[in-house]
């Protein structure tokens, strides 16, 4: 876990100083400790740091609120080699360490990390006389003793740098601008029939009867028809006239149609569409203490 120094401060803790994690690195302060199957250990009380080389060595944890029946008002020192970042979630997870290691931890006491108390800590993870050994050739040079593979933070980010080494990426985006068609109304043209009267004028020739009396003067002597018709009686004749008779037939005399005609015609259609550009930068070690 490299550190970027603001201040010169040998081991002492993150909080507090004028050290901070480096950009693109989790602070995982406050996050809960797991062992492999789950099972809450505690949670990150504080990172302790050596600042001659701005590495993380310890993990402060604070075992209250476990599920192993451990000293829950206790706080101990966990080397950083022994721990990994969950993949995904903000979760330290302690694999290998069992409770009665835990247990057997002295408690931490802010400032007071003396090496005794580290060779204490080695002892109980290295296990044994072969531990205890091995422990003592170290403390004759301390730089030797923070080389053990329980300081390598590499095992520490390796799941969660193999993470996002796979999955961090900028995505690049390009819009491309399709052109399509719809139908629009614009207007249109509408027929309505309606029916009217108009008054119509025609002439005709009409013939009536007339039937008039008239009474001609004759002197001879009567005949036998005479007196046939010498009797009683009735004749008559009718009159007779002729009148206008009106009578209506439809004809179609002509038709109003509508008829649709298209045009086609080449438009430009013009727009503004988006991408994506990456800028490199390149940085030095410096750069990011």
């Amino acid at each position: 876990m490299a550190l970027k120094d603001d201040n010169t401060s040998r081991l002492t803790e993150l909080g507090g100083s004028d050290f901070e994690i480096v950009d693109g690195e989790p602070n995982i302060k406050g996050w809960d400790v797991k062992d492999t199957s789950g099972k809450q250990i505690g949670e990150v009380d504080e990172l302790i740091f050596d600042r001659e080389t701005y590495k993380v060595l310890y993990l402060v944890v604070d075992l209250g609120d476990n599920d192993f029946d451990l000293e829950e008002d206790k706080k101990v020192l966990v080397p950083i080699g022994l721990a990994e970042l969950h993949e995904k979630d903000d979760e330290v997870i302690l694999s290998g360490v069992t409770a009665a290691q835990l247990s057997a931890l002295p408690a931490y006491e802010k400032g007071n990390i003396t090496p005794e108390t580290e060779s204490i800590i080695r002892t109980i993870f290295a296990g044994g006389a072969v531990g205890a050994a091995a422990i003592a050739t170290d403390q004759t040079n301390q730089q030797d003793f923070y080389q053990h593979e329980n300081f390598n933070d590499t095992k520490f980010y390796g799941k969660r740098r193999q993470n996002t080494a796979d999955t961090t990426a900028i995505p690049i985006i390009e819009e491309k601008m399709q052109v399509g068609k719809r139908e629009v109304e614009t207007g249109g043209v509408r027929l309505r029939s309606r029916v009217v009267q108009e008054n119509v004028v025609e002439n005709i020739n009409l013939k009536s009867e007339h039937v008039h009396v008239e009474q001609t003067p004759v002197h001879r002597m009567a005949t036998a028809d005479d007196l046939e018709t010498f009797k009683e009686g009735t004749i008559e004749m009718k009159e007779y006239a002729e009148v206008p008779v009106v009578s209506k037939e439809a004809y179609v005399t002509g038709e109003v149609s509508l008829e649709r005609e298209t045009e086609e015609a080449n438009r430009t259609v013009e727009g503004t569409i988006r991408k994506t550009e990456i800028d490199t930068e390149n940085f030095t070690d410096d750069q990011v203490r």
